[in-house]
């Protein structure tokens, strides 16, 4: 019948239905059951809540959207025993630029996921989405007791039946992803190429068109020790992605201490003469507070200043200096392993060997072996137009976008993958 009063209700009817498909426009993985949740409507990037992100079709049984997918690497990244699960989403029809295997670049569209149990009970889940073709929004999301729901969270201690968590705050968790030029950490060639890794691989990636190069099988050639590749993963992962590797953007970048894998080298071949060999192996450490120690004494691992930081917990001279507050005792005996399988070096140190690992008259932060950069506390503190807080990164890479101030009625959000510390993605 047409009345005015069904002319109105359809015209309100398809409004809404236009207002939902605006907000949905931008991304193709606002599933079903996002798009049906008013509460979800004109949202944007990063949502309020979990359940806005695309993540899942149904967040009360826990059925994941179709278009995500679940992988895992294949040496994950140490957050104090916690169970973690990781899933992505690459928009339909797009693929990830890995013509340079140490720095892919995600479609935009791209998001991960991390999800934090403790005791067996979901704690956090982490999201970083890529919105623009130089732009990430990130947010942390905390559960709540009967894990129905989780809202965005700045970060901070929160209380769990295992003891006290710590949430990454914003500012904690670009201290590692601004370790890579287009953010993502745990989803990259190494983790997903070498044997352990699961779900979405580099292989699976390969079949399914999904980057731009042809999949080989990564395997960690050895040094003669017997021990490299266990410990050249673990470094790799807790170490390398993040903070010290080439990418000027790092957070310990100046330190000239390499413990990223080079995807290309890792065909077999002997690791003698990787970089995390080269720039540990009888090198002094370039930081004041340890200046001349040793960072690797062959076949000597209590001697190693990079065995001590990384058996610390106690203040910030531990190794990573954020995100843990126990140590990885399978990950330092990994190390232990390997350095005491070395040769017993002859004679101290070269201590010119690292000369040139950092540039003359910087201040040094003692947490990560590398110089104080103040501008890049300074550009944290800068607001966007949309209300979002950002990181600069360096030059050209990606920049960072919390939901601090998104909606002041709520709390805002915070992402770390601060390594994943804290890798996932």
């Amino acid at each position: 019948m047409d009345t005015p009063s069904t002319r109105s209700l359809f015209a309100a009817l398809a409004a809404l239905t236009l207002l939902a498909l605006h907000a949905c426009a931008s991304d193709d993985n606002r599933d079903a059951g996002a798009r049906l949740d008013p509460a979800c409507v004109g949202q944007l990037a990063p949502p309020s809540t979990l359940a806005c992100t695309g993540l899942y079709a149904d967040i009360a049984a826990k059925s994941m959207a179709p278009s995500v997918h679940a992988f895992a690497p294949a040496t994950p990244l140490w957050s104090d025993g916690a169970e973690k699960h990781r899933w992505i989403h690459l928009p339909e029809g797009t693929k990830v630029d890995t013509s340079d295997p140490s720095e892919w670049k995600f479609p935009v569209g791209t998001k991960a996921w991390k999800e934090f149990r403790v005791g067996g009970k979901r704690v956090e889940t982490r999201l970083f989405e890529k919105i623009s073709a130089t732009t990430w929004a990130n947010a942390t999301y905390r559960w709540n007791d009967d894990e129905t729901a989780a809202d965005l969270f700045p970060g901070g201690d929160v209380p769990t039946a295992a003891g006290r968590y710590h949430i990454p705050t914003n500012d904690e968790c670009l201290q590692c992803h601004r370790g890579r030029s287009d953010r993502l950490l745990g989803f990259e060639h190494v983790s997903l190429g070498l044997a352990g890794a699961t779900g979405y691989t580099l292989r699976a990636l390969a079949d399914e068109g999904r980057i731009n190069v042809p999949a080989t099988d990564l395997t960690i050639g050895d040094d003669a020790t017997g021990h490299a590749g266990a410990a050249m993963a673990w470094l790799h992962v807790n170490c390398g992605v993040t903070c010290h590797n080439t990418n000027s953007g790092a957070l310990a970048y100046a330190a000239r201490m390499n413990l990223r894998l080079d995807p290309a080298t890792l065909d077999g071949r002997s690791s003698v003469d990787f970089a995390v060999r080269l720039t540990t192996l009888g090198v002094p450490a370039a930081t004041p507070q340890w200046s001349g120690q040793p960072r690797v004494v062959p076949g000597r691992p209590d001697e190693s200043l990079l065995v001590q930081l990384i058996s610390r917990r106690e203040d910030k001279n531990q190794m990573p200096p954020i995100a843990s507050r126990v140590v990885d005792s399978e990950g330092v005996a990994r190390v232990r392993a390997w350095i005491g399988s070395m040769p017993t070096q002859v004679g101290p140190p070269d201590t010119d060997a690292g000369a040139d690992a950092a540039p003359d008259a910087a201040e040094f932060d003692a947490a990560t072996d590398a110089p104080v950069d103040a501008s890049v506390d300074a550009s944290v503190d800068a607001s966007l137009d949309a209300g979002f807080e950002a990181d600069a990164g360096s030059p050209g890479d990606a920049s960072v976008l919390d939901a601090t101030v998104l909606d002041a009625s709520a709390e805002a959000g915070d992402a770390g993958d601060a390594g994943d510390a804290p890798d996932d993605g």
